[in-house]
C-alpha cells in the first residue's frame, strides 16, 4: 500500500509494479501529483549526463559537502547522503521518461543560496513537468491492474498484528470506511502545513502563513505517531521571505507574489518590524540572511513601508496582482494607505514617533550615500510624499519543518531508533527540515522526495518472490 500519491508515491507506486507488487494507492485528493501541482519544481543531482556533457565535473560527496554548507550542517546525515547519493540516477529515470530541463540549466542557483557547482535545473513548466512525464508510466500501470489508485480516499489509521508488526491501513472514502491489508505501508501523504492545529503543536513558537497543498493535514504523522513513530524537526523551521494573508483570520490565505529578492528586483522601500523599526539590509544579497533576520521577528512579521513617489517609478513589487494592487490599498486591511505618517502607523498598529523616526534616519542615509545601521547599498529615493503606503507581510512556509523520523533503509522509528515493522516513509512526511536542514537548499526537497519513493519501489521494500515476479 502507498498512502499518497505525489512527488513521493508516485515513483514507489510505479516501481513496485515494475518489480511485479500488487499495489494499493490510496490518495485523498480527487487527482494525483500532490505538490507538483504547487511546486517550482527545482531539483538538483550530483555527476548527472547533463553536468557531464556540458564537462562538468562534480560528485555526490561534493553536493552533500556544499549542501550542509548552505544550511550550517543541519541535514540529517544519513538521509541527506541517501538522497543525495542516488539523486543522479532519479535524474536519469526522469530524462528516459521525457523530462526536459530548462535551457541554460544546470545553473549553481535560483532563488536560494548558490551551489558551489552547477547542479541546480528545473523544467520549463515548474514541477507539471515532472508530473507530465511520470503520470503516463503511473497510468499505464493502472490501466494494467498492476496499480489499484483509490483517489478521494482518505487513511484513517494503521492496521498492526500482535507482534507489533503493520499489516495494513485502514480509509474513508465515498465507499465508507474500509480496511486494507499488504506486506509493506509506504506513507507519502505529504505534511502538516494545512493543519493549523498541527502546526501549533509540532512548530511552536512560529506563526502560520501557509500556501501548500490543501491535503497536507497531516494524517500518515497522525497515524504513525499513534503506534509510537518519533516527530521532530519543528525547531528547523525556516520562514520564506515573503507572503500576505488575504483573510487575515485565515493562516492558510496566504498569496504570493512579492518580488523581493533584489537579484530580480532592488527594494525601493524599507522593511520594518512590529516595533516600527528596520531589522534587516533589504538588499542584502543572501537570501538566507534576510529569512534569518525575518525568522526572529514577532510572529515573523514585517511591513513593507514606501511612498507615492516610489509607487509610481519602481518596478512592479507584486508580479501577480501588477496594477490591480493599487486598488488594494485603503479597500484591504493588510494594504495600508495614509495621508500622513502617523495615519498610516495607526492603520500598522505601531507607535507613529518611533516609524516616523525609522523613516527620517532612512532619508537622512539616502541624503548621505550611508546606511549605517544596516550598511544598505541600493536608496533611490526619500520616503516623504504622500500618501504613504503599507503591505502587511511576514514569513510563509510552503513546506512542513517537523516529520517522522526514518532509518537507511526508510522504515520509520520510534524514539529509541527501533523501526516499526513493515512501515516506511518518504517525502514531505518525513519534514523537510530532514534534507533541506534549517533553511533552503536547491532542490533538497523535491529531489529527495523522488528518489525516496523510487528507492522504494526499486529495492527497499520486499515480499515473497518481489525479483521474480519482475523478470
Amino acid at each position: 500500500i502507498v498512502v499518497g500519491a505525489g512527488s513521493a508515491g508516485l515513483p514507489a507506486a510505479i516501481f513496485a509494479a515494475q518489480r511485479g507488487a500488487r499495489v494499493l494507492q490510496i490518495e485523498a485528493d480527487s487527482r494525483i501529483g500532490g505538490t507538483l501541482h504547487l511546486s517550482s519544481g527545482q531539483i538538483s543531482a550530483a555527476g548527472t549526463s547533463q553536468q557531464k556533457a556540458l564537462g562538468i565535473d562534480d560528485s555526490p560527496a561534493d553536493h552533500y559537502e556544499d549542501a550542509q554548507r548552505i544550511v550550517h550542517g543541519t541535514i540529517d546525515p544519513t538521509l541527506g547522503r541517501l538522497a543525495i547519493d542516488h539523486a543522479a540516477e532519479t535524474l536519469e529515470w526522469l530524462l528516459a521518461c521525457g523530462f526536459e530541463p530548462e535551457e541554460g540549466t544546470p545553473k549553481h542557483t535560483m532563488g536560494h543560496e548558490p551551489f558551489r557547482t552547477r547542479r541546480y535545473l528545473w523544467g520549463t513548466n515548474k514541477a507539471i513537468s515532472i508530473l507530465d512525464v511520470i503520470a503516463p508510466v503511473h497510468a499505464k500501470l493502472v490501466a494494467e491492474g498492476r496499480i489499484d489508485l483509490r483517489l478521494d480516499t482518505k487513511l484513517t489509521g494503521l492496521v498492526q498484528d500482535d507482534a507489533g508488526a503493520v499489516t495494513g491501513v485502514t480509509s474513508q472514502s465515498t465507499a465508507g470506511a474500509q480496511t486494507h491489508n499488504a506486506h509493506n505501508v509506504v506513507l507519502a501523504s505529504g505534511g502538516y502545513a494545512a493543519n493549523p492545529e498541527m502546526w501549533a503543536e509540532l512548530t511552536p513558537g512560529f506563526a502560520l502563513r501557509s500556501y501548500c497543498n490543501a491535503f497536507s493535514r497531516g494524517d500518515g504523522i497522525r497515524a504513525a505517531r499513534d503506534l509510537g513513530a518519533f516527530v521532530d524537526g519543528g525547531d528547523k523551521y525556516m520562514c520564506t521571505f515573503a507572503g500576505v494573508l488575504e483573510d487575515p483570520g485565515d493562516p492558510l490565505s496566504t498569496a504570493l507574489g512579492l518580488n523581493l529578492a533584489p537579484h530580480n528586483r532592488m527594494p525601493w522601500e524599507i522593511y520594518v518590524n512590529t516595533s516600527g523599526k528596520r531589522f534587516v539590509r533589504e538588499d542584502h544579497p543572501s537570501v538566507d540572511h534576510r529569512e534569518n533576520a525575518l525568522l526572529v521577528q514577532d510572529d515573523t512579521k514585517m511591513f513593507i513601508v514606501f511612498d507615492e513617489a516610489i509607487r509610481q517609478n519602481a518596478p512592479p513589487i507584486d508580479l501577480v496582482q501588477g496594477a490591480a494592487l493599487n486598488e488594494k490599498f485603503g479597500n484591504h486591511p493588510h494594504y495600508s494607505k495614509a495621508g500622513t505618517i502617523a495615519g498610516l502607523a495607526q492603520q500598522m498598529g505601531l507607535n507613529a514617533d518611533t516609524l516616523a523616526d525609522t523613516i527620517a534616519r532612512y532619508n537622512a542615509a539616502v541624503d548621505s550615500g550611508v546606511d549605517e545601521d544596516f550598511g544598505r547599498e541600493t536608496m533611490l529615493r526619500r520616503i516623504e510624499r504622500a500618501p504613504f503606503y503599507a503591505i502587511h507581510a511576514g514569513g510563509i512556509t510552503v513546506l512542513s519543518p517537523a516529520g517522522l523520523n526514518a532509518d537507511e533503509r526508510l522504515r520509520v522509528v520510534k524514539k529509541d531508533g527501533t523501526p516499526i515493522p513493515n512501515l516506511y516513509c518518504a517525502g514531505e512526511i518525513l519534514g523537510f527540515g530532514r534534507t533541506s536542514g534549517k533553511g533552503f537548499v536547491g532542490g533538497m526537497s523535491l529531489m529527495p522526495a523522488l528518489t525516496f519513493g523510487r528507492l522504494l519501489g526499486d529495492s527497499i521494500l520486499q515480499w515473497e518472490g518481489a525479483r521474480a515476479a519482475a523478470q
